[in-house]
């Protein structure tokens, strides 16, 4: 169950069937604080001039109810929920993110030993999930200046240092933002060892909240992870923006890799699971002569 079920359970619409869980990012801040009205719509304010107009508002009446501080940012079509806790998160969405994330070992302990937390649901009209993910992003930036250690997603099962994230003089965040490797924050890529099989798995998860698959491939070592990383996020890339769609038996190609298309054994399904389309990648041969 993930968090946005946690704080409010399933939600169902006046017409019976389940409203969509919206995408989500959380923070993890090594002491408490508080939601700085000003400082939040200040920041937004200096990432683009299309934020110039973003306010930031508190919800005493939802802080009460939530015993926590809650407020949204709003600017445009966007709308971004915060919820802050001055208390940890739970323990498992934790490690669920950070211990399969790509940064340092103290990094991670600073992260471990967070004393407040920040939950961030979209709550806008725009129905990209990039540019959805694009927004949560700027008001986890514009809460990183507060002191945040790191971004979590806790769908795609990763996390990102929060420090890094916030931009330098002149900087255009929201094309950084917009142009980050889909498999840095927004879709997660996690390695794993499976007892009794070789070499090592690696996944993504989180794919189909952005109308995307999860993709998998079973490395001979560690030493395939950036290969692989750059293969999974230029693959979602051209998915996301050719609308192209991969279908089992299919074979794609990325720089000069070319890959065969399946769907996962019997024997697999257990550790690919994913709540829409999974896909395995395996090297495709190059064809014979005369072939």
């Amino acid at each position: 169950m993930g968090l946005f079920e946690r704080l409010f359970g399933r939600q169902k619409a006046a017409a019976g069937p389940e409203r969509e869980t919206p995408l989500s990012l959380q923070l993890l801040f090594p002491g408490r604080l508080r939601l700085d009205v000003n400082a939040i719509a200040g920041a937004l304010h200096g990432f683009h001039p299309s934020l110039a107009q973003a306010r930031f508002e508190v919800d005493a009446s939802a802080s009460t109810t939530m015993g926590a501080e809650v407020g949204t940012a709003r600017w445009g079509r966007h709308g971004v929920q915060v919820v802050l806790f001055g208390m940890q998160m739970p323990s498992a969405a934790v490690e669920l993110c950070v211990a399969p994330a790509h940064y340092g070992a103290e990094l991670k302990a600073q992260a471990r030993a967070h004393q407040a937390h920040a939950l961030l649901f979209y709550a806008g009209e725009e129905q990209d999930p990039l540019e959805q993910y694009v927004a949560l992003a700027l008001v986890a930036v514009a809460l990183a200046k507060e002191g945040a250690l790191v971004v979590l997603n806790e769908s795609a099962h990763t996390s990102f240092p929060a420090q890094p994230l916030i931009p330098e003089e002149g900087e255009d965040l929201v094309e950084l933002l917009r142009t980050l490797p889909l498999t840095t924050l927004y879709v997660g890529f996690v390695k794993m060892a499976e007892p009794g099989v070789e070499g090592v798995w690696m996944r993504t998860y989180g794919g189909p909240r952005m109308g995307l698959p999860d993709l998998a491939w079973h490395a001979r070592s560690d030493d395939e992870a950036r290969d692989t990383f750059e293969l999974f996020s230029g693959l979602l890339e051209y998915l996301r923006r050719s609308g192209a769609r991969f279908s089992a038996g299919h074979t794609a190609g990325w720089e000069e890799r070319q890959v065969r298309i399946r769907a996962p054994l019997k024997g697999e399904k257990s550790f690919l699971d994913s709540p829409g389309q999974m896909f395995v990648l395996e090297p495709q041969e190059p064809a014979g002569p005369g072939r």
